[in-house]
């Protein structure tokens, strides 16, 4: 299957421009993402290591031994253990199954760092068209101001002052368009893009986001989710990760049977004296100092060191999902203010539009420049709203993307709470 990124790749040779929206960048960054790539070898290390410990077991090991009269063979197989081998297995098992869980962890960070970026190259973007418009404004009221100071109408104080406001707006702009750029060129990294490749960033899933004014956050349902939160996978594992490591130590009084072959040859003796054996032993320990038991103890008390950490990360979950609708009502609270806001700026516009003359162009020049920072403001809102619902799916284990479905869908009527 050809990479994603490839395909991409070989579209540049018939297109100038590679244009990406949040899902097909994500895809990209799940395949080139560095420290992606770093635990998924480290995963495969710890695969092997895996596999090492569950083929020892029937897996021969021969051994030669040469000195002044001959050499001998010699081969040991692990037949049967009742007791620590498979604990040993079984911890390296669970040292895999934990890397696993990171790794996906990470890869729902990776969405929402994407997104992220997203955001910021939109809003810097928006950013740069409020001050290009304020600019552009306060520079037509400065050369004015200069004009009136030749007539005698105006003094160098307001001269100095318009010019201070031009240079500040000015500044901004070249603030904006430097974080632009700069984000823009972040999101190339991430991907893993040339840097001086060219790339056109769709943000229309993002603007166009439907906010669900008339509902509120389902705490219940969010409850029920938490125990897929990774914190939580990752401590149940641990817990059994270290009653298996406990379980290794437990040596004494568990046999091993082995199997034994043996080969010896004399030198000089024209193979005369090339003789074999085989045997089979039972491997009972019966005392070790009392050293496992200690080792034992110290494995279970980590377990239960770690059975708190869970309680912990229980109640934290808990009380976030609790605490949900409140943070859901804030943030809509906060776009509607936004969007009421925005409309107002809508009516001064055209208000400023229909009374528009040469003496009022300033007005007419403010209100556009109101009317995009308003713009500015719902933008933010509404990407405030997106980050939070994509870190509460994250909470719960699931797809920050799913935020764009809706699935599943977290939300309920408002009626429920009467």
């Amino acid at each position: 299957m050809i990479p994603l990124l490839l395909m991409f790749m070989l579209s540049l040779s018939f297109s100038q421009t590679l244009v990406l929206d949040i899902k097909k960048a994500s895809q990209i960054a799940l395949e080139n993402n560095r420290e992606l790539e770093r635990v998924k070898r480290e995963i495969n290390s710890l695969e092997d290591i895996f596999l090492s410990e569950k083929e020892e077991r029937f897996m021969p090991k021969i051994d030669a031994f040469v000195d002044k009269e001959g050499m001998n063979l010699f081969s040991e197989i692990l037949l049967l253990d009742f007791g620590n081998r498979l604990a040993l297995i079984e911890s390296s098992r669970l040292r895999v199954q934990i890397k696993n869980e990171f790794l996906r962890e990470l890869e729902r960070q990776v969405k929402i760092r994407l997104t992220e970026l997203f955001m910021k190259l939109a809003l810097a973007e928006k950013d740069a068209e409020v001050a290009r418009e304020e600019m552009a404004v306060t520079y037509v009221r400065f050369d004015r101001e200069r004009e009136r100071l030749e007539r005698g109408l105006s003094n160098r104080v307001r001269v100095a002052e318009w010019e201070s406001k031009y240079r500040e707006n000015r500044a901004k702009l070249l603030k904006a368009q430097r974080r632009y750029n700069e984000t823009l060129l972040e999101i190339k990294r991430f991907l893993g893009l040339s840097l001086d490749s060219d790339v056109e960033i769709d943000v229309k899933s993002l603007l166009e986001f439907g906010v669900e004014e008339e509902k509120t956050i389902d705490d219940r349902l969010i409850l029920k989710k938490i125990e897929n939160n990774y914190l939580v996978r990752v401590k149940n594992l641990e817990i059994k990760y270290f009653e298996s490591r406990a379980k290794e130590q437990k040596r004494v009084f568990y046999p091993e049977l082995y199997a034994y072959f043996e080969v010896k040859n004399r030198f000089g003796s024209n193979y005369d004296n090339l003789k074999g054996s085989a045997n089979l032993t039972l491997r009972l320990p019966l005392f070790d100092g009392r050293a496992s038991f200690y080792r034992f103890r110290s494995f279970l008390e980590l377990r239960r060191a770690v059975e708190i950490e869970k309680k912990d990360i229980l109640e934290t979950l808990k009380r976030r999902a609790l605490v949900s609708p409140y943070d859901w009502e804030e943030l809509v609270a906060a776009y509607q203010d936004a969007v009421t806001y925005d409309n107002w700026a809508m009516e001064n516009l055209d208000l400023s539009r229909s009374n528009y003359e040469l003496e009022l162009a300033f007005d007419l020049g403010y209100a556009m420049s109101t009317k995009t920072d308003a713009e500015r403001r719902v933008m933010r809102a509404k990407f405030d709203i997106i980050l939070y619902l994509m870190r509460l799916y994250n909470m719960m284990g699931i797809d920050p993307l799913k935020v764009f479905e809706r699935e599943p869908d977290i939300f309920k009527d408002k009626m429920e709470e009467l």
